[in-house]
């Protein structure tokens, strides 16, 4: 027996169910699933907000040697750059798996990661590669300057299709019914 009531979309659009009515068992089953899914996302969190904390930590590790023994300020602004964009880089993924939002958000949520990261590993990449292979780190630079591209091309392009698609819905509201 299928469902007649209209579900909510996220563009405010109902929609008619074709889900069928679960039975007893599949009901309990869903939700033993929903309560495993909901514990295993907060272990996760919990792990998350531990690896935050000992990146955080690290990042006043990383800058004490070079900038109280070495006085090098470069350096340290540099490990400390680099040790702050792995705790956003967390910080980002906690966010993400405790967003319940539209997949929709949640993949550009991913994409930001994912540029954050390329940010990172780039700015890593250069400041690493000083006193090594100038062909190396160039052709590194400019790989890791594409994958970047790509990243910020796809958010892009959900985001233009995200607004076609409230557009639409706009415009299929405001027209008169016949």
């Amino acid at each position: 027996m299928a469902q007649d009531e209209p579900q909510q979309t996220e563009g405010g659009v109902r929609e008619p169910s074709v889900q069928a009515q679960p039975s007893g068992l599949e009901a309990r089953l869903l939700g033993l699933y929903e309560r495993a899914e909901s514990v295993l996302i907060s272990v996760v969190a919990l792990l998350l907000i531990g690896f935050v904390l000992i990146a955080l930590l690290g990042v006043f590790t990383e800058v004490r040697g070079p900038l109280l023994d070495d006085h090098n300020f470069s350096e340290a602004a540099l490990r400390g750059i680099d040790a702050v964009f792995l705790a956003i880089i967390l910080l980002e993924l906690l966010h993400t798996t405790l967003s319940r939002g539209p997949i929709s958000r949640q993949v550009q949520e991913f994409l930001v990661i994912g540029i954050t990261a390329a940010i990172r590993h780039g700015l890593e990449v250069a400041a690493t590669g000083r006193g090594g292979n100038q062909r190396d780190v160039v052709v590194n630079l400019a790989i890791n300057a594409l994958g970047a591209l790509v990243l910020v091309l796809a958010l892009w392009l959900v985001r233009q299709q995200l607004r076609a698609d409230r557009s639409e819905q706009r415009a299929g509201r405001d027209e008169p019914e016949g």
